[in-house]
């Protein structure tokens, strides 16, 4: 029962896995699944178990404090559901790839399907252990291979074959074959579609729908920020675990790179340096200024603040990582979500140092220009 939870979880990403349209498939249904629902069958009393599968994902998408019997792991808000428009909801994805996959914690039991995703997680964390190996001896091309790395995944969800090769026929220690590990083959004739702010898109119940809702919901077809990408040879798009754990978060971390690239370019004398991703990736953005001083900047873009409080822990400062202040920057639409977020943050955030400065990024971009402003006047 201590792994119900986990294996609810397990369960249901193996059942939507398998088939997008939950009503074509066929008993018996996926190991997991079944096993954590004997259980609830047998704990639920405050509420009957449903009868029918239908009843069941009503209730799976209901608040779990509302109803779940047994104890809910603190890295999951109860205050939400396991799925969302008959599919895993959010929660549960970001429970489910940053708990479970990236952690290597998935039950044995987990099919061939689910342990493909996890492998797909492997592959990606196997390239950047070669690169972290060559950072002792080759620091300025692995740096520079990362970086290329990481922003050819970020800007191009759907690529192709002949794009791959032209990308990264020169890299020295990333393969065109690595690379085609990370994507998946798209089908001849289907239409696709990509959303700048949010990455792939998938066709649910006529509509487009986001991995991550919370951060864009909106997908009509007629918006400037959705695009639709046409079938060619050789297009492929990028694996769905791929775009959850390493697409995803880049967005905003490319988003405020742009920004302060910009003002390095205007005030190159003040704003010296905009690294990304220094040190292979130990924190996001790293600001060399005109006095000398060094900020480290990571930008985390959760829903719950009680979760991403769990989450943080004092940036990584040793040797060319050095810095004198550090920040945790959230993007501002999360402090629309909830104006509190900072504050809570804050508060449950008890093993991050009181040095650490939390802000959303149009504050911390305020921040900068204040700094830059500064030194401009000699002070």
């Amino acid at each position: 029962m201590d792994n119900n939870f986990d294996f609810l979880v397990v369960g249901l990403a193996e059942f939507f896995c398998a088939d997008t349209q939950y009503q074509t498939l066929k008993y018996p249904y996926p190991d997991l699944l079944r096993r954590s629902c004997n259980t609830l069958a047998l704990k639920m009393t405050a509420i009957p178990y449903p009868r029918t599968l239908e009843g069941l994902f009503n209730l799976l998408e209901k608040p779990l404090q509302t109803w779940y019997p047994l104890d809910i792991p603190k890295e999951f808000d109860s205050e939400y559901g396991l799925i969302y428009d008959k599919a895993l909801s959010e929660e549960a994805s970001q429970y489910f790839y940053e708990q479970l996959v990236k952690r290597g914690q998935l039950p044995e039991f987990a099919s061939v399907k689910v342990q493909q995703i996890a492998l797909e997680n492997f592959q990606f964390l196997r390239l950047l252990e070669k690169l972290q190996e060559a950072n002792e001896k080759d620091p300025d091309r692995a740096q520079q291979e990362y970086v290329l790395l990481r922003r050819f995944l970020i800007m191009n969800p759907h690529t192709t074959l002949e794009k791959l090769r032209n990308t990264f026929s020169q890299t020295r220690y990333i393969t065109i074959n690595d690379m085609g590990e990370l994507y998946e083959d798209c089908k001849e004739n289907e239409s696709y579609w990509c959303c700048d702010r949010c990455g792939p898109l998938i066709k649910k119940h006529g509509h487009l729908r986001g991995i991550k809702p919370s951060v864009c919901n909106d997908h009509r077809k007629n918006l400037s920020h959705v695009r639709r990408i046409s079938w060619k040879q050789g297009l492929r798009r990028l694996k769905f675990g791929i775009h959850w754990r390493v697409c995803l978060p880049g967005i905003p971390e490319i988003r405020l790179f742009d920004t302060l690239e910009k003002l390095h370019k205007q005030q190159p004398e003040y704003l010296c340096q905009v690294q990304l991703w220094p040190g292979i990736d130990r924190y996001d953005l790293q600001l060399r200024f005109g006095d000398g001083s060094v900020w480290a900047v990571d930008v985390k873009d959760y829903r719950n603040p009680y979760d991403l409080a769990l989450q943080l822990k004092p940036i990584f400062g040793e040797g060319d990582l050095r810095y004198d202040e550090s920040f945790y920057v959230i993007p501002n639409h999360r402090l629309h979500q909830r104006q509190d977020y900072i504050d809570i943050l804050r508060e449950e955030a008890t093993g991050l140092p009181k040095s650490t400065h939390l802000f959303s990024d149009i504050a911390f971009k305020e921040r900068v220009v204040a700094k830059i402003m500064h030194l401009s006047k000699g002070k």
